[in-house]
């Protein structure tokens, strides 16, 4: 028997919505649905790729299915026998297309009760171990893989009817595999450098803070509560982040300008190679006008035809606000601490060579650091990596930094990933906390220290709200529904760039 889309109308569990859907138990029957649906950033085949990987770490086998956007298993016996009445389980997870890059997935366990026909075998512990031996006989007599093969149900010995219902665990399990995993960092440039056009852009593309300086001089706009008790000199501030959100670089920027109103020096470190720190520091003296910016824009680093959210709107405008409040006196400073010379631990070494060098010419300065999550953590490893040795793991060696996490509510961001065939995929994607990040939707940005730090190091959370994705800052802040964009320099059709896609 083939399963089709059908199928689910039967069960009567058929959801439709767009949202997030999360929280529950599978066996509550008030949470056998959810209230919304939750749709990936991700097209589906790589969906349900992902989906089948989960399903076979449970041990579930797949059958043959002529729908595309449907997955089904095997029947799966259960692990205890000998009462008479057992139930099998099996799993249906159901696609749906919502865009090229945007997929539901809905996971439904189906399960079948096996009635036996002795109404007294339950009462006489005899009769139980006598149909064991029937039942261990039948087995062996068609063999390991029978009783869990059928495409429809443990053939002949069925009496009730199949039931299903929506498995929120493993949704939400699929969910965190899809959307929680380190922001993917791009560094090295493998197209050579082109004559490029000089670009043509509309007024609303760049940062206004240039004409109005004098209102932001002195002000530092929502104060990040919880701040206060790490402020000292000679603090390094380590917040790892999720990359390609607006949230995290207006956070940041709330507390630099904190850091820097109580007097102390403060150095803002970026992910950007330290190649371009020519451009920002003529940028920083700049008026921040249209042609200033148009300037630091051209610098390698803004124009890869790969944008991993580190060259973000959102960037630019926390490189724009630096500016600002140096012209309001404060003594802050910008620098591009990233390298793309190395890969890997090696990278992660250079990293840390800066700050420890950076410590010993300022030993009174605060170092706040921005970096991908990955490069925040004191443990050895990573998962493509058991022996990456990330940069705050080098610095502690030297320094005692304090390291905050980033905490969010669901939402989405920009940022790189590789589908199934090992092609990079640029564009919006989701962004799911672990249940320890979660964030209430709405809140302003707070720090929540920890009694001691974690096994990582990690010192607190700094939570920032919902997340929304920063496009690149190429495309300017008023795109929001990236088109395909011919890079400059491009000149083979295979150069042409589509946000989302390759």
């Amino acid at each position: 028997m083939h399963w089709r889309l059908t199928s689910i109308l039967v069960l009567g569990m058929s959801v439709i919505g767009a949202g997030c859907a999360h929280g529950g138990h599978p066996e509550a029957a008030e949470d056998s649905q959810p209230r919304y649906e939750h749709v990936f950033q991700k097209p589906l085949p790589e969906a349900l790729l992902e989906t089948r990987k989960l399903l076979e770490e449970h041990g579930f086998i797949f059958e043959n299915t002529q729908d595309d956007t449907q997955l089904l298993t095997t029947w799966k016996p259960p692990d205890r026998r000998g009462s008479g009445n057992v139930q099998f389980s099996r799993y249906l997870v159901t696609g749906l297309r919502v865009a090229p890059r945007q997929s539901v997935v809905r996971i439904f366990r189906m399960s079948t009760r096996q009635m036996g026909n002795d109404v007294e075998h339950q009462e006489q512990w005899w009769k139980v171990l006598r149909e064991r031996g029937e039942q261990n006989a039948v087995l062996r007599s068609r063999g390991p893989t029978q009783l869990s093969a059928g495409a429809a149900s443990p053939e002949g010995e069925q009496r009730g009817v199949q039931v299903g219902q929506r498995d929120l665990e493993l949704e939400k399990a699929l969910t965190l595999r899809l959307e929680s995993a380190p922001s993917l960092e791009l560094v090295g440039g493998n197209i050579a450098d082109e004559p490029r056009a000089t670009p043509v852009r509309d007024a609303d593309f760049y940062v206004a803070r240039w004409k109005d300086d004098e209102a932001v001089q002195g002000t530092c706009g929502e104060q990040v509560r919880g701040l206060e008790p790490l402020i000292s000199p000679s603090l390094t501030l380590l917040i790892g982040e999720q990359l390609g959100s607006n949230e995290m670089p207006h956070a940041v920027g709330d507390i630099l300008c904190q850091l820097a109103e109580t007097g102390l020096p403060v150095v803002l470190g970026l992910s950007i190679p330290a190649a371009e720190q020519a451009r920002l520091d003529a940028y920083l003296a700049s008026p921040g006008a249209p042609a200033n910016q148009d300037s630091l824009l051209a610098g390698r680093f803004w124009q890869r035809p790969y944008q991993d959210g580190r060259s973000s709107c959102a960037i630019l405008d926390l490189i724009d606000r630096v500016r600002g409040l140096r012209l309001a006196g404060l003594r802050v400073s910008l620098v591009a601490y990233d390298t793309d010379e190395a890969r890997g631990s090696e990278r992660d070494a250079v990293l840390a060579e800066v700050w420890r060098r950076r410590r010993a010419s300022q030993p009174q300065e605060i170092q706040l650091v921005l970096a991908g999550n990955i490069h925040t953590r004191t443990e050895q490893g990573a998962p493509w990596d058991s022996d990456f040795t990330p940069m705050a793991h080098l610095l502690a060696k030297s320094t005692a930094p304090t390291i905050l996490e980033v905490g969010f509510a669901q939402g989405t961001r920009w940022g790189c990933d590789l589908n199934p065939e090992g092609r990079l995929v640029c564009g919006v994607v989701g962004a799911t906390p672990m249940d320890r990040l979660r964030a209430v939707p709405g809140q302003s940005s707070y720090i929540q220290l920890e009694e001691k730090p974690s096994s990582d190091g990690v010192r607190g959370i700094l939570f920032v709200g919902t997340l929304t994705p920063s496009l690149p800052a190429i495309l300017g802040p008023q795109v929001q529904s990236a088109p395909s964009i011919s890079l400059p320099g491009s000149t083979k059709a295979s150069d042409t760039w589509k946000p989302g896609m390759w």
